[in-house]
Parts: structure tokens; C-alpha cells; sequence
């Protein structure tokens, strides 16, 4: 018999500091989500472009799923700060979550991943003009002494809205079960990432907000859910589903397909209808997808894909049929890797 879920004293104390302030007044806004890109100096220029368009708009912050270059590329600071500095020049707050370009795949050109994550870590998070989350309101899991090294998980809440960023990537998470080092930051990591979880959606909860996005970098195959690095997350996941009912999306990237579907089942194989995936376009297309928040509304999120130029009318459902899903399975499987 499993252990039933329980909330731990790390949980409490992480719930009694992490209280997210509702802004009775605003009702509806909308951001625009990015991520796998830019992979050249070719879509460094049409990002470039799509930011320059976006800030234009009315977007209340820039998402981006994490894989800010290709694997292929070098992990060098030079790169990272070139993103860094986009972000920072961008008029709107940036949400940002690491992918395993970023980091877990540097030793195939040489670098030390885990040195890799501590620069990320130090540019994109230790310096708050970067991301400039503190306009958000953002709520970081590093402000807990146990998890003080976390500064990548954050949550915030907007038009009541609660907003939950994990640090869970690509390439298996970085469970690379032939490398200590990487088992050991995976493990603690993940540990990190449930907690931060569980405490979230206990907040939600308490607070009875009308909707709660997770975003993430990894598919974590919800389908099928057969790669371990993610296993304890879909556990959580399930586990939060059961309690909180009320509309959840989960953001990612990391398959390069955009898509917007409800693939997500119960241990006992029912359908959670009140969860929701939608993973942003990536490589080699350079596009956002514009979300729409609206408390008010039964769905909370609207979705509407973002191109230079021209947006496409508001999609609710996927670009994708489930044949057309299972097709793509090891395409998929294949583009994780890249």
C-alpha cells in the first residue's frame, strides 16, 4: 500500500512565509509565452522582432519556457548574457524557468553542467534587474533557509491567478543515472520542486483562487509518463488534482509542438478535465503564443498563437488530433534530445 500524501512541517513553514497578495481590482491581462528558441543568429533576429512587436502590446509579462540556445552551441557566458540582456532590456517582467540546453546538455560540448546551472542561477536570478519578478510579486522558494540555493522556483499571483515556475527540464531532468554528481543535483532538486509544488497548490486552496498555471520546461510525457526524471512530479501533480479542481495549465516546452490538450489521467484512468497542457512553439519556428487570464471567465485561460506580423484566432482546443499525437510520439521523443 502507498503512503498517503501528507503535508510536512516543511510545507507549513513554507506556506506560513509564502502568502500571495490578491489585487482585488484587476480581473483580466494577458502575457505572451515563448520558449525553445532562439537556436541561431537567424532566429536571434526574428526573436529580437517578436519582443520588439510584443512590447507594442498590452502583454503584463514575457514568458519563456527555458532553452534559450541550441544544444549544440556552447554553454558560454557570452551567449548567456546575451539572452540575460534581452530579457533585461524588454519593457515587461520576464518569467523564466532553465532548459537542459541551458545546463543538463553542456557535457557534450564540454562543459560542467552543474557549474553551468550555478551561472545560471547567478545571471538570471541573483540580479533582479534581469527578470525584474519583483513586479510581479514574485514569491521565491529560496526564501526558506532549506531551500535557499532554489532561487529558479517561484510563484506569484495576478488578477487572483496564481502563477507556479519549477525548475524541471529536458533530457530526463538531469537524471543521468551514470554520473553522480547529476543524480545527487537531481534528486535534491526534485525533492525541492515537490515541496514547492505541494505548498503551492495547498495556497490555492486556502486562498480559493479561480485558477493556478504550472510552468515547466520538460514534456513530462503526460500520456504515458514512463521517463523517471519526471515521475514524482506527475505523481504531485495527480495528487494536487485531486484536491484542487478548479482549472490548472501546465506550460512547457521542450518537444517543439505547439499544442493545447487535455492529456493527463488519473491512477484509475479517468480523465482530469479540469487540467489543461499547452506547450509553446519552438525551434525552428519562432512564435509566442498569447495567453489570455480572465478570473471571470469559467476556462481562466484563452490561448491564441503569435507570429510577427499577424495572431491567428483564439484556439481553446489542440492544433493536434490524438492520432496525429501518437504519430509524432517518437519525433518527439527525438527532439527532446536536441
Amino acid at each position: 500500500m502507498k503512503n498517503q500524501p501528507v503535508i510536512s512541517l516543511t510545507v507549513v513553514a513554507l506556506l506560513c512565509g509564502l502568502h500571495d497578495p490578491i489585487t482585488a481590482e484587476e480581473t483580466r491581462f494577458r502575457f505572451l509565452a515563448t520558449g525553445d528558441a532562439p537556436y541561431s543568429a537567424e532566429q536571434d533576429t526574428q526573436y529580437r522582432q517578436l519582443l520588439q512587436q510584443a512590447a507594442r502590446e498590452d502583454f503584463a509579462f514575457l514568458l519563456h519556457v527555458g532553452d534559450i540556445k541550441a544544444q549544440s552551441e556552447p554553454c558560454s557566458d557570452e551567449g548567456f548574457e546575451a539572452i540575460a540582456d534581452l530579457f533585461r532590456q524588454h519593457p515587461a517582467p520576464v518569467v523564466y524557468t532553465p532548459g537542459d540546453n541551458e545546463w543538463t546538455d553542456c557535457h557534450g560540448v564540454g562543459a560542467d553542467p552543474i557549474e553551468r546551472l550555478d551561472k545560471l542561477r547567478q545571471l538570471f536570478f541573483q540580479d533582479p534587474g534581469v527578470l525584474r519578478l519583483q513586479q510581479l510579486g514574485a514569491r521565491f522558494q529560496s526564501q526558506q533557509p532549506e531551500f535557499s540555493r532554489f532561487v529558479e522556483n517561484y510563484r506569484f499571483t495576478k488578477a487572483g491567478v496564481m502563477f507556479v515556475v519549477l525548475h524541471i527540464c529536458g533530457s530526463q531532468n538531469n537524471r543521468r543515472v551514470d554520473d553522480a554528481p547529476s543524480m545527487n543535483e537531481f534528486a535534491q532538486r526534485s525533492a525541492a520542486n515537490q515541496v514547492f509544488l505541494r505548498a503551492a497548490f495547498a495556497e490555492a486552496i486556502k486562498q480559493d483562487v479561480p485558477g493556478v498555471a504550472v510552468i515547466i520546461h520538460a514534456n513530462p510525457d503526460f500520456e504515458n509518463g514512463a521517463e523517471e526524471g519526471f515521475h514524482r512530479f506527475l505523481e504531485t501533480m495527480r495528487v494536487s488534482l485531486e484536491q484542487y479542481r478548479k482549472p490548472v495549465v501546465c506550460i512547457h516546452g521542450d518537444t517543439h509542438y505547439y499544442r493545447i490538450d487535455k492529456p493527463l489521467k488519473s491512477a484509475n484512468g479517468q480523465l482530469y478535465l479540469h487540467f489543461t497542457r499547452m506547450e509553446v512553439f519552438g525551434s525552428p519556428n519562432v512564435a509566442g503564443v498569447a495567453v489570455t487570464v480572465d478570473r471571470n471567465d469559467p476556462e481562466v485561460f484563452q490561448y491564441q498563437p503569435y507570429y510577427l506580423g499577424k495572431s491567428d484566432a483564439v484556439h481553446t482546443t489542440s492544433q493536434a488530433t490524438p492520432a496525429a499525437d501518437r504519430r509524432r510520439g517518437l519525433l518527439q521523443r527525438l527532439l527532446r534530445r536536441r
